[in-house]
């Protein structure tokens, strides 16, 4: 064996035992200094509560109401009826609620009146904010979730709401004409 070989060697093993003892080292300093666990438990997530109801009364609430009859419109005319059918929207729940509207059904059209000449015009008491929206778009926006409406809903709110029909002078032609089964859907979104 040559001197070269032995000398290898040697260092070889040097290196090896200085490995060692540095990995050995280490790993009792890192066990010595490790804390024991801390620990949040029976953690849990939940969210806010959406509940939108409507109510044709301010003390009476429900997720359905029978609707309203827009009777004696005159095409081109104004709003009817002039004091507006009167609903109201309360956020039951404790979420803050971006509102929607839409009609949830292909209203009966058998007078084939224009639906993009046909509105409903709805002002929100207490801000006095009024919105118009055409038959078409509320039934086109259904399968979307509606149109937004202005105003959100805070929790545990009621907002008072009035509600008119509207028929542009071209809508229909003939002596008379009706649109039924109008279902108007509200529905609440959580919002900031």
């Amino acid at each position: 064996m040559s001197k070269k070989s032995i000398w290898v060697g040697a260092v070889s093993r040097a290196v090896g035992v200085i490995s060692a003892v540095v990995v050995l080292m280490t790993g009792v300093t890192y066990a010595a200094l490790q804390s024991p666990q801390a620990t949040l438990t029976n953690s849990t997530i939940s969210s806010a509560t959406a509940d939108l109801r409507i109510g044709t009364s301010a003390t009476s609430f429900a997720s359905t109401r029978i609707g309203f009859n827009f009777v004696d419109l005159i095409p081109g005319g104004l709003a009817a009826p002039v004091d507006g059918n009167i609903f109201y929207l309360k956020n039951y729940g404790n979420a803050k609620l971006g509102l929607h509207i839409s009609i949830g059904s292909i209203p009966v059209n058998l007078s084939n009146v224009d639906l993009t000449k046909v509105s409903f015009v709805m002002t929100r008491l207490d801000t006095s904010t009024v919105q118009t929206f055409t038959v078409k778009t509320l039934v086109d926006s259904y399968i979307n979730g509606g149109l937004s409406l202005t105003d959100s809903l805070s929790g545990s709110v009621v907002a008072e709401y009035k509600l008119q029909a509207i028929m542009s002078a071209d809508a229909f032609t003939g002596q008379n004409a009706q649109i039924s089964d109008l279902d108007l859907v509200f529905t609440g979104t959580g919002t900031n």
